[in-house]
């Protein structure tokens, strides 16, 4: 199994060794190791707890508008004006970061790595309301969910989940990162759930005025 993951990611059976014994990967390492798990890449920065390169980071933190306040808008759509909603923000031009992200001052933990994720995508870690509407995560404040990241609030299945389907992953796979788990049978999910996700991917790069541009033409959006 080794050599077969070695061989779809390019990378010596010497290095992968290393990697698994516990070795600090290379930025490259990482990139490649991305494509062969079909992580992005940016995330795979975080999950090592490595600062995301400046090429790779998100627009965080945008002022007044995030991508938060897209995902909470498209979670009251149908999923036809969701589309259409996508369709805009990849029409817009990619405004690339110069200057790296503020550092977070997050202990190393599962509630930092689901944190940081969020931030990879230019959602506000304390988006409360994107974790029920969209991954049915519990009904609390704000400033709860703002605590997972520093471990003052336990991080738990049910919030693991609801943070997988916010970033796109499958449940399971964000269980197998956070060592958070199991996953719950149970939890809703909104049916448009995996549509929200990309569409905050595509727009993690935006500035406020082009997030309030998208905001602004949801009205239009028939």
């Amino acid at each position: 199994m080794a050599a077969a993951f070695a061989r779809d990611s390019e990378l010596p059976e010497s290095e992968l060794a290393g990697l698994l014994a516990g070795a600090q990967p290379s930025s490259e390492i990482l990139r490649r190791l991305g494509t062969a798990l079909g992580i992005p890449a940016a995330d795979m920065f975080v999950i090592a707890s490595l600062p995301v390169p400046d090429d790779l980071a998100s627009a965080w933190p945008t002022k007044p508008w995030n991508v938060g306040t897209l995902v909470e808008t498209a979670a009251g759509m149908p999923p036809a004006q969701i589309a259409r909603l996508d369709e805009l923000v990849r029409s817009l031009p990619v405004q690339a970061r110069t200057t790296p992200p503020p550092p977070d001052t997050y202990p190393d933990g599962p509630g930092a790595v689901v944190s940081r994720l969020m931030t990879n995508r230019n959602i506000p870690p304390y988006d409360a309301k994107a974790l029920y509407f969209v991954g049915g995560g519990p009904l609390v404040s704000y400033s709860t969910v703002g605590q997972l990241g520093t471990g003052k609030v336990t991080l738990t299945p049910r919030y693991v989940t609801a943070f997988a389907r916010v970033l796109g992953y499958e449940p399971g796979d964000l269980v197998a990162i956070t060592g958070v788990g199991p996953v719950p049978e149970d939890q809703p999910r909104h049916r448009s759930a995996a549509q929200i996700a990309a569409l905050a991917w595509n727009a993690r790069h935006l500035t406020s005025d082009q997030i309030r541009q998208v905001l602004e033409s949801t009205r239009r959006i028939p």
